[in-house]
């Protein structure tokens, strides 16, 4: 996310079983993809995770600087994701951002090829989620 200065690795996420329950494992130090959701370029919803900051687990804060989109919208600056896969690299430009209790996080999909980038939101209390949706607007094949 250039706008942001964001430049990490993706890794796609492993299911684990906590007290029962399915979780996905929490990304460490790297955006997390969500692999039954769309990879890029594809036509439906990716799922992207990334911690906004960590600091007793110390797994990271690549999506520090994710909450910065909201003003930049507002301020009528683009704001794009760029997502690199063998061979190609894919354009998604921000569209919207919201803002939802953990509680009601839902996984959506999309007739559309976009992108949901999710990080933690309210510092030092963390019960909120902050939504980053971007629809895909190119691509390229890498040589």
């Amino acid at each position: 996310i250039p706008e942001i200065e964001v430049d990490s690795a993706v890794k796609d996420l492993r299911v684990l079983w906590l007290d029962g329950q399915p979780e996905y494992e929490t990304p460490k130090n790297v955006v997390g993809h969500i692999p039954s959701t769309s990879n890029p370029g594809e036509q439906g919803n990716g799922w992207y995770f990334g911690h906004l900051e960590s600091p007793l687990s110390g797994e990271g804060n690549v999506f520090w600087r994710l909450p910065d989109i909201s003003a930049m919208l507002k301020d009528g600056k683009d704001v794009h994701v760029i997502l690199e896969t063998e061979g190609h690299q894919f354009l998604y430009r921000v569209i919207k951002t919201d803002v939802v209790h953990q509680d009601e996080l839902r996984l959506t999909k999309s007739a559309e090829s976009m992108i949901t980038l999710v990080t933690c939101t309210r510092r030092f209390f963390y019960d909120f989620r902050l939504l980053v949706m971007a629809e895909l607007v190119g691509y390229k094949r890498l040589s």
